[in-house]
């Protein structure tokens, strides 16, 4: 390996470690890293200093997650189930209908009980479900901020260090509610507050990261 790569991999080992860190659930960062450098490495590879407007961490940040990902849709061991899905897809179902029969949304709990199902089983469940969805989607809570003229990929970046910096608490509700697709009623039986406390803290913490990144 050139000197030149050993600096591009250095120069990008906190981003490759950012990256990697997004995936929470995965249970081998030391693998992702991995991959995050073979996209440090085609990207190497691509850059040319002269003629990108951009440094070389930014222009190869595409490559980064893009290697991450195709080594995470790759892994047998995060794909779900036909089990685990026919649970989820009879999760979605009940909560359709008992919407139907109680002409209201009903709670985590409500829908737990009609399933007989433990609500922790049923957590890890639509946890295993959002993981994997995550990975085919990427779907983060980025496209709920409007940023001004700063380059997307700093801009996400950005996001995710402000979602890091949050307390435990507030990083649960948001993982809750944007990475996991829970309701506000099921974010707060999953964490035993109320759905008005769930729904201001939601707001107070999107708030606070819009203002910090204004600034």
């Amino acid at each position: 390996m050139t000197n030149l790569l050993n600096q591009r991999i250095k120069e990008t080992e906190g981003l490759i470690y950012k990256l990697a860190n997004s995936y929470k659930n995965y249970s081998n960062l030391e693998d992702l890293f991995q991959a995050g450098c073979i996209g440090v490495i085609k990207a190497d590879k691509l850059y040319d200093e002269n003629k990108s407007n951009c440094k070389f961490s930014t222009y190869a940040f595409n490559s980064i997650k893009g290697e991450m990902i195709d080594f995470l849709r790759k892994d047998k061991n995060i794909i779900v189930s036909d089990e685990i899905y026919n649970i989820y897809k009879k999760y979605v179902k009940v909560k359709e209908m008992l919407y139907t029969k109680y002409e209201r949304e009903a709670t985590f709990n409500e829908v737990c009980n009609f399933m007989e199902i433990d609500e922790k089983t049923m957590l890890n469940i639509i946890e295993s479900i959002s993981f994997a969805k995550s990975i085919n989607e990427d779907e983060t809570i980025y496209n709920n901020f409007s940023f001004d003229d700063r380059n997307e990929i700093d801009d996400e970046i950005l996001l995710k260090s402000e979602i890091e910096s949050l307390d435990t608490t507030s990083q649960e509700l948001i993982n809750y509610r944007y990475y996991q697709g829970l309701s506000q009623m099921e974010t707060a039986e999953a964490m035993g507050l109320s759905q008005a406390k769930v729904s201001r803290q939601e707001k107070l913490i999107l708030s606070r990261i819009k203002d910090n990144i204004a600034n």
